[in-house]
């Protein structure tokens, strides 16, 4: 999935699959910025000193009170 693939589906007329892949290349692009503005904040956030660790608890009980 590339650009020239747009361009190309563009110029041979092909206006519905140019349309889609012109979605899925604007929703990548906005979901690289999303990642790199998610982790951006979280450095910020937590200063990038250490990492969390995040604890599998599918298999644990839930205890009721």
């Amino acid at each position: 999935m590339d650009t020239q693939t747009f361009i190309n589906q563009a110029a041979a007329g092909d206006a519905v699959g140019a349309k889609d892949l012109l979605n899925d290349l604007l929703a990548a692009k906005a979901f690289e910025a999303l990642d790199a503005r998610k982790i951006e904040m979280a450095q910020s956030l937590f200063g990038g000193e250490k990492e969390v660790e995040v604890q599998n608890t599918a298999d644990t009980p839930i205890e009721e009170e």
